[in-house]
């Protein structure tokens, strides 16, 4: 039976890329780049002869075992696009609470991060942002009023 949650898996177009913009949001590198091309990759995941470069990360005050597991497929090489809209049917984005999204908000508009929205939207007890990852992933930033 199910025990905890793990890892969630995003996959990317150039690791390095995706890990400093996940760095500037504030995630910490927990385990470095790795190469694995094991053949159980392939046969798990139903991609033959599979070469993967992979590496987590997490907030730096987690708690728990659960962290995001990037990954960038070198053979056979990532493909597609990430979800077109925030509507589309499956996993649609990441979420991470901040304790002042105003605040947050700034810093990573400093840092060339740009939203979907100019400012953070109130409905129920949460003020929230949307941002892309550099392949276009939904990542939303909330605080809980």
């Amino acid at each position: 039976m199910i025990e905890d949650f793990q890892h969630v898996c995003i996959t990317c177009r150039d690791i390095e890329t995706s890990i400093r913009f996940y760095k500037a949001l504030g995630l910490v590198v927990t385990e470095p780049v790795r190469e694995l091309d094991e053949e159980g990759i392939g046969r798990a995941f139903q991609l033959p002869g599979s070469h993967i470069l992979v590496a987590h990360l997490a907030p730096p005050a987690a708690t728990g075992n659960m962290f995001i597991d990037l990954v960038q497929w070198v053979a056979p090489p990532s493909t597609g696009e990430a979800y077109p809209a925030l509507d589309h049917v499956g996993i649609n984005r990441l979420a991470f609470r901040v304790s002042n999204i105003d605040e947050t908000v700034a810093s990573l508009q400093g840092r060339g991060i740009a939203f979907l929205t100019e400012d953070a939207q109130s409905f129920g007890p949460i003020r929230t942002i949307v941002t892309t990852d550099p392949d276009g992933v939904f990542i939303q930033l909330l605080e809980w009023l």
